[in-house]
């Protein structure tokens, strides 16, 4: 099999956290999206290869050094559900520690961080990933995704 995130590696490797984000979108969405709204929703996490997830997050989890990737934002959100908030909130706290929710909502593309300051689990931009932030149903998105990540992990 080719491999599929020779691309996202190069670009990681050279520290272009923009360009990697928009390399892991385009890999997910071609792996998920079966149509609908452009990117990856809740009925479509599922189909993400685990070989495809479990690649982008090692080339993110090296390039950062355990700084970014579905591994960082993975470990923020087992901390945030131990901490037993409804599951509304507990999305939201997980979006302020990562730096995907400011003072007025879910980040727009055009305020993600793409520097080295960046909140630890800051990218890859899963919001980004898909529409669910911006079709309302964000939580269940989210939870999908993550879902999914974690199946493959087992």
């Amino acid at each position: 099999m080719q491999d599929r995130t020779a691309a996202l590696r190069t670009l990681l490797e050279a520290e272009n956290w923009k360009a990697a984000d928009r390399e892991t979108q385009r890999l997910l969405v071609d792996e998920a999206d079966i149509g609908g709204y452009k990117g990856v929703d809740a009925d479509e996490a599922s189909r993400i290869e685990c070989d495809l997830l479990l690649a982008v997050d090692d080339a993110w989890t090296a390039a950062s050094r355990g700084k970014f990737g579905f591994s960082a934002q993975n470990r923020i959100l087992a901390k945030t559900i131990d901490a037993g908030y409804s599951t509304n909130e507990t999305w939201r706290v997980f979006g302020r520690s990562v730096g995907w929710v400011d003072g007025s909502g879910w980040i727009e593309a055009d305020s993600v961080d793409y520097s080295t300051t960046a909140p630890p689990g800051h990218l890859p931009w899963v919001p980004g990933i898909g529409t669910a932030v911006n079709t309302g149903r964000s939580y269940e998105g989210f939870t999908s995704f993550y879902n999914r990540y974690n199946s493959c992990k087992s």
